[in-house]
């Protein structure tokens, strides 16, 4: 008889995340400006309100845009083998190999 066994792929994208918040100002401009400052000079200071994921910006990522490493791995969920992954080796080689430090 056969089994069903399960996967997972885990896979490195881009994506377009837009934050919400409010400024206090006495009008409009100036509201402009605060924000503008904000974002620019102190954002981890913004009180953020709410968040939400842009799912049509979302963009996959190669192995040659990530320094070679992998951007797509297989996995078996019975064991979190990996199976595959996309790494373009000799990209990685090139790039970071002379920067990994051996545990």
């Amino acid at each position: 008889m056969k089994q069903e066994f399960d996967f997972y792929i885990d896979e490195k994208i881009t994506i377009w995340n837009r934050f919400k918040f409010s400024v206090e100002a006495e009008n409009l401009d100036e509201a402009k400006e605060k924000a503008k400052f904000m974002t620019m000079n102190e954002r981890e200071d913004i009180d953020f309100d709410d968040s939400l994921l842009l799912h049509d910006t979302m963009e996959v990522i190669e192995p040659q845009e990530n320094d070679g490493n992998s951007t797509l791995e297989l996995f078996c969920k019975e064991d979190d083998e990996l199976l595959y992954e996309n790494s373009d080796k000799e990209i990685w080689e090139n790039t970071n190999r002379k920067n990994y430090i051996t545990p």
